[in-house]
């Protein structure tokens, strides 16, 4: 009798644990699909896109304000105090250096 019920006990565990072993792949592959279906994978290389974009604008911000930092600290050895200028101004010429000398030609660039 005792043949019989392991027998039995050995075919219901084998049986279960196919089973179950089969919905733990089937869910996994189907997770696998759904991560790499197009959609899902522009979507993650659109994000990865624009954090790489957030990363360089903080890379370039830090870098100006390094600059501007450095650029101080240059014409504090110097003991010359800066001339200000608003950002994304550019220099005027004075009166002398927009003179142009007579029968000087402008020059099309």
């Amino acid at each position: 009798m005792r043949r019989p019920i392991w027998l039995g006990a050995g075919i219901v565990l084998g049986v279960g644990g196919t089973l179950w072993a089969e919905q733990r792949v089937r869910r996994h592959v189907r997770r696998a699909v759904d991560l790499l279906s197009p959609v899902v994978a522009g979507n993650e290389a659109m994000q990865s896109v624009r954090e790489m974009g957030v990363r360089v604008l903080d890379a370039v911000d830090v870098a100006r304000s390094e600059r501007r930092r450095h650029e101080s600290e240059l014409w504090r050895r110097m003991g010359e105090v800066p001339t200000v200028r608003a950002p994304g101004v550019r220099h005027s010429p004075s009166s002398s250096e927009r003179q142009r000398p007579k029968g000087a030609r402008r020059q099309h660039r």
